[in-house]
């Protein structure tokens, strides 16, 4: 039997952090390009987690995943120039950039968790899990943007969102290599 206040409790565990980001997200990108980008990465985290979580675990070295943080480490070094982009480009853009981030920020973490779990799931309650986590995806993006949408938070971001986005792509990028066991892992190299 599926233990729902459990997996709600996962859901909302793995993905709090993920919901500061999605704050800056939603100041950047449409509510649509950030849903889409967001749930995509949401289904692929459970997809690896519940069919080929172990394995995935087994073959890569942790300290290999390192390297997906320098993904957001040139996202916030890079910045972004959107003058002279199409609309269509610009939201296959902001896609791609939710999901990456949601994929790098929060991936590893997330197998780790949702495996454990997951593995201990019927079918049928595995497929019953999926679709909840896709409407609690909804929930916390909807709030996110509820939230974003207060007075102060808006002057807060208008004022100072771009160059504190940069920094937070750059302080996840560093925290993923030095979570993975990355830089040690080079530093024992030399």
């Amino acid at each position: 039997m599926l233990n729902l206040p459990l997996v709600t409790m996962l859901f909302i565990g793995v993905n709090l952090d993920f919901f500061v980001i999605l704050l800056f997200l939603l100041q950047k990108y449409r509510f649509k390009e950030t849903l889409i980008g967001y749930e995509v990465g949401m289904l692929l985290i459970f997809t690896m987690s519940a069919i080929i979580g172990q394995l995935i675990q087994t073959i890569t070295p942790t300290w290999a995943i390192g390297f997906l943080g320098l993904i957001p480490i040139y996202m916030g070094i890079k910045g972004e120039n959107d003058n002279e982009e199409s609309a269509q480009n610009k939201t296959k853009k902001g896609i791609i950039a939710v999901l990456l981030m949601y994929l790098v920020s929060c991936g590893a973490d997330n197998i780790a968790v949702y495996v454990p779990v997951l593995a201990t799931l019927s079918f049928p309650s595995l497929l019953f899990t999926l679709v909840y986590f896709v409407i609690l995806t909804f929930i916390s993006l909807t709030l996110a943007y509820f939230f974003g949408q207060l007075k102060i938070i808006k002057i807060i971001f208008k004022k100072w969102g771009a160059p504190l986005s940069r920094i937070i792509y750059i302080l996840i990028g560093l925290f993923v290599i030095w979570d993975t066991g990355l830089l040690e892992h080079v530093l024992n190299w030399f």
